[in-house]
């Protein structure tokens, strides 16, 4: 049998690894309380390109059929569900609930209309698995234009229940018709997350050029700024071009570079959030009739700013890293409502001079999630026959209301891979 490693993850989860697949693919799955239902899906980041969004795609499992077959009136469907959540789980008293759902669609999954398909290899893959007597696979085309997950940072340790913000939900559930309101025991929720991928098309560099003369001076000081580019990832230092021309009487003694998050919550009533997430200050000397240009680099990481309340982040699923939230990029039928909380981020250039005075100037740019390492990839349609042994990795959600599979023991040839569950206690019905 191929050599295997386990692997602890950050959060406890278990997950096996093949040194002999060509690569390893991660899989999320949650079973309901009764048993009866399990979803599995390939990714939890579904990445929106501005012009279309990856689909949903995922796949049901139903491992009591003979249930469904002596109770034909239940079916199972499956929702995604966009929520803008604006206060905190504790504050929902009188049925009054501070959430607003802002994208919703709905889908019967089982029994099975028309012929069911694969719309991704990963797909393919976990039916290969799973088998197709019991395995059915379910795709969500999601509109371009819908919000982005975002979550806005709650003080530290805070243990109040869900954090504002945009989040997405994957639910399976039993019923008997799509908008009945489904037993508890007989739903699985999977928490997934949409980030933005700005295009890679080419923009005009951002500039900007200002003059302030100061007062019983008539010659200014002139500042002109620029950005090596308009697109960010991540983490990814900013160059901050920057020519001072100081026709003034005064000296320039400091510059100061930052730059600002404005996050902008638009569901009742526009309020608007800066927030300073990178800054730094730099000694110059640029004396009267002098101009100097000098070029500066500055980095908005999440680790700098995680005391800070209010900040909009990319959301979170679980207590997973993440990081500051992506630019919001509009498309021109957009709604600001429909989009929960807008971001934007600016630089900032501030040049003090002797005794007294400033001179600022901002310049906008997009900050932008990076694509997943082999996204593309699994998220391409399946071919015709696929017969590659790619190994498929389980990773449970504990997120409460789920529980794990014991041992499933699939006999396959030595060169193949098998899907291995943790054994993990069921909860009882109190924990529910």
């Amino acid at each position: 049998m191929s050599n295997k490693d386990n692997k602890r993850q950050k959060d406890g989860t278990s997950v096996t690894s093949t040194a002999k697949s060509a690569r390893d693919h991660r899989v999320f799955k949650k079973m309901c309380l009764d048993g009866k239902i399990s979803t599995y899906i390939g990714t939890r980041e579904f990445v929106d390109y501005v012009g279309h969004i990856d689909p949903v795609a995922a796949v049901l499992l139903v491992h009591d059929m003979e249930w469904f077959e002596n109770n034909s009136e239940y079916k199972v469907y499956a929702e995604i569900i966009a929520t803008f959540r604006y206060g905190r789980d504790d504050l929902d008293v009188l049925g009054i609930t501070f959430k607003k759902d802002l994208y919703t669609d709905a889908m019967q999954v089982y029994p099975v209309r028309g012929t069911p398909y694969c719309t991704t290899k990963i797909q393919e893959k976990l039916l290969k698995k799973l088998g197709n007597e019991r395995a059915f696979p379910f795709t969500f085309e999601l509109p371009a234009g819908i919000p982005s997950s975002v979550t806005l940072q709650p003080v530290k340790n805070d243990q109040s229940g869900k954090p504002c913000g945009v989040d997405y939900c994957l639910k399976t559930y039993i019923a008997r018709d799509v908008d009945e309101n489904p037993d508890k025991k007989q739903v699985v929720d999977l928490l997934i997350k949409k980030i933005t991928h700005a295009p890679d098309t080419a923009a005009p560099q951002p500039y900007i050029e200002a003059a302030k003369t100061f007062m019983m001076r008539a010659n200014p000081l002139h500042v002109e700024a620029r950005l090596d580019k308009e697109k960010y990832v991540h983490g990814e230092p900013i160059y901050v071009h920057i020519t001072m021309g100081n026709q003034s009487t005064r000296a320039v003694k400091k510059l100061r570079l930052s730059v600002k998050q404005i996050a902008n919550i638009c569901l009742f009533s526009n309020a608007i959030y800066k927030c300073t997430v990178a800054s730094t200050d730099n000694d110059v000397n640029v004396q009267p009739s002098q101009t100097v240009t000098q070029t500066f680099s500055i980095r908005p990481m999440l680790e700098d700013n995680k005391d800070k309340r209010g900040l909009a982040l990319d959301g979170q699923i679980k207590h997973e890293d993440t990081n500051l939230a992506s630019s919001t990029i509009a498309l021109p039928t957009s709604t600001r409502e429909s989009l929960g909380i807008v971001v934007k981020y600016v630089v900032k250039v501030e040049l003090f001079v002797s005794m007294g005075g400033e001179l600022k100037v901002e310049l906008p740019f997009t900050l932008s999630h990076p694509l997943p390492v082999n996204h593309e990839e699994d998220m391409e349609p399946p071919p015709p026959s696929d017969t590659t042994t790619d190994a498929i990795n389980v990773e449970f959600d504990e997120h409460p209301g789920a529980f794990n599979n014991n041992a499933l023991i699939v006999p396959q040839p030595e060169e193949q891979c098998l899907i291995e569950f943790e054994t993990d206690p069921v909860p009882s019905e109190t924990e529910a």
